[in-house]
């Protein structure tokens, strides 16, 4: 697991988690994956609001 993932893995904190065969490494993957989608999603959906309450601010 190199390139940008092994980055983010450590980011995020699953690099600590040993992957023994494949099975689980796939898994170890995917779950690091979609964490790493959730807390982009989680952040848009943050600056959306601020964005929002800016303007509301404004009128």
């Amino acid at each position: 697991m190199e390139g940008s993932f092994g980055n983010q893995k450590q980011h995020y904190g699953v690099g600590r988690i040993a992957a023994r065969n494949a099975r689980s490494e796939t898994l170890l993957l995917f779950s690091g994956i979609h964490m790493a989608n959730a807390a982009t999603l989680a952040a848009r959906k943050l600056a959306k609001e601020e964005e929002m309450r800016q303007k509301g601010k404004r009128a």
